[in-house]
């Protein structure tokens, strides 16, 4: 079998890689720069529209068995702005399924930058003095100081996953 991962960022594959560890399934995983469509900080719902289209052109790009896109996005809940993720997971006959991650505030010296127009990444590189957060430990992982950006991914790529690989539902 053969996955795609619609981006080459490091901590997005290596969630895959864990997720498909874990639920046992044998694939050989290729990841691909792809386009997500959508603005570099997508809000709300266009997250999952970034992730959707992620999904379906890393399937087209790599012929692949099963596509999965990740997007990280931004929504504004109870005057607050969260952070979250979306995975979508596309086979080659057109079936689709998605989850969502666990969601986290984000402090407002954070929001703070995002309101300028700077994707959550780099705001947070310039508020805690970090380079590059988001190809590792994330907004998430300098939050919490426990969970980091790879394993926010990891259940809900299973999730996005499951009408794939537990055909008994």
């Amino acid at each position: 079998m053969l996955v795609s991962v619609g981006s080459k960022n490091r901590t997005k594959v290596e969630a895959v890689k864990e997720a498909l560890n874990i639920i046992g399934l044998k694939a050989e995983i290729i990841p691909v720069e792809v386009d997500s469509g959508v603005s570099s900080q997508p809000y709300c719902k266009e997250t999952l529209f970034g992730a959707r289209n992620r999904a379906i052109r890393a399937l087209r790009t790599a012929s692949a068995d099963i596509g999965i896109g990740i997007e990280g996005g931004i929504c504004f809940e109870y005057n607050k702005v969260l952070a979250f993720a979306v995975v979508y997971a596309v086979d080659k006959e057109g079936n689709e399924n998605f989850s969502k991650s666990a969601s986290f505030t984000l402090p407002p010296k954070v929001v703070k930058y995002i309101n300028q127009g700077i994707e959550l990444g780099y705001a947070v590189d310039k508020v805690y003095s970090r380079s590059g957060t988001k190809y590792s430990e994330g907004a998430v992982g300098i939050l919490t100081k426990y969970i980091d950006r790879k394993r926010l991914y990891v259940d809900p790529v299973i999730l996005a996953l499951y009408p794939f690989y537990n055909k008994n539902i």
